[in-house]
């Protein structure tokens, strides 16, 4: 629980009033989930002594916004005052409540979700695209007290921390997932063959095999959808350029005219943008590989 207070005397958590990001809002999150009861105050003006946790504020230990401030990650990017608290306390945290591999699951949080948070407060990202895009500090921002409206500014950070708190609940989960993912995916190394990697069940995959460093070209797995899927690698993670697209003949074809085109017996549908094909069995998913990768 977090209670807010006027009194500094009260407080054991600082940061600072006015607009709130998502720096400060996710590193209220993990104060909430590692201490569990916080008295928090927000002010316009702190200098930190050392004698509370003062983030985003203070010119401490936790605050990035001093003149000689220069402490940044090895791809360049600065800590802002959630990547310092995640670094001193992210683990401890995931200790308390009892992860396995803490470690890595550590790291994953650490590399999708606190690296872009750092980035984005300090203004060292790129984001390239013809509309808007509401990134996770965008939306933060959005609960923010509007014009026009008579929205108190305290009960509108605890809305965004409660939003917060609910994504960084479905990361951690992801990331726990992604360790187990990993630990299955490795596991089928050695079948695989021709840079193809068949599952016979499904098993989110995509992050395991960047992070494993597997050099292939196509996954096979049962689709939720009842069929078998056969799937290209992108050439990066969360990528949409495949190392290896199917054949542009088979581009948005379905059934009965995939089936004549390819000359698979139970074919179903290639993806126009062809990243994705999918057949009854398993034999014709992988067919869908090799007449792309053979003829």
């Amino acid at each position: 629980m977090i209670k807010l207070t006027t009194n500094i005397e009260e407080a054991e958590f600082i940061t600072h009033a006015g607009n709130f990001h998502a720096d400060d809002v996710f590193s209220t999150v993990l104060m909430e989930r590692l201490f569990d009861n916080i008295t928090l105050i927000r002010l316009n003006d702190y200098q930190d002594d050392g004698t509370k946790i003062a983030y985003d504020i203070g010119l401490g230990k936790f605050d990035h916004h001093g003149a000689l401030y220069d402490k940044k990650r090895a791809n360049g990017i600065h800590y802002c005052g959630f990547g310092l608290l995640w670094q001193e306390y992210g683990l401890k945290y995931l200790r308390k409540i009892k992860v396995e591999h803490p470690e890595k699951v550590f790291e994953i949080i650490d590399e999708l979700l606190v690296i872009q948070i750092d980035a984005f407060d300090n203004g060292e990202y790129n984001i390239d695209a013809p509309f808007n895009i509401y990134t996770l500090a965008g939306l933060i921002e959005q609960f923010r007290p509007k014009i026009g409206k008579s929205e108190d500014e305290n009960e509108s950070f605890l809305k965004a921390v409660s939003f917060a708190d609910t994504i960084f609940e479905q990361i951690l989960n992801d990331a726990i997932g992604k360790v187990y993912a990993i630990t299955e995916i490795e596991k089928k190394k050695k079948t695989i063959k021709d840079k193809i990697l068949v599952l016979d069940e499904y098993i989110p995959y995509e992050y395991a095999i960047f992070k494993l460093g597997f050099d292939i070209d196509f996954v096979v797995y049962p689709s939720n959808r009842g069929c078998w899927a056969a799937h290209i690698v992108p050439t990066k993670y969360k990528g949409f350029t495949p190392k290896i697209p199917f054949k542009q003949e088979w581009a948005g074809l379905k059934d009965e005219e995939l089936q004549k085109v390819s000359g698979i017996k139970t074919a179903h549908f290639c993806h126009k943008k062809l990243f994705l094909a999918t057949a009854d069995t398993k034999e014709d998913a992988i067919e869908f590989i090799y007449k792309t990768i053979r003829e």
